[in-house]
């Protein structure tokens, strides 16, 4: 459940750290068009803070997570188990 919770916060900060970013480098790229250096200073002064936080708490359940992974159940394999490092068979002629 815990696990499952912080999946979904860790998908939603990426989401708004993404969506941070893009409007950054779109308002900056808005006040380099209309040529006002204010405005670029502006949108990183008040756009970023928010963006580096955001950027964090999604390193920081990414950190959590890693470490945090259920074990699978019952006679599941993990994604390593269920491969098969074998060379193929020859086919005989």
């Amino acid at each position: 459940m815990a696990h499952r919770l912080m999946q979904q916060l860790f998908r939603l900060s990426i989401l708004v750290f993404l969506a941070g970013g893009v409007t950054v480098v779109a308002g900056q790229a808005l006040g380099i068009v209309l040529g006002d250096a204010q405005w670029v200073a502006d949108v990183e002064a008040n756009v970023g803070p928010p963006v580096c936080i955001a950027a964090s708490i999604s390193g920081i359940l990414s950190f959590v997570l890693s470490y945090g992974r259920p074990e699978p159940a019952g006679d599941e394999k993990t994604p390593d188990e269920s491969r098969s490092y074998a060379a193929p068979a020859p086919h005989g002629h």
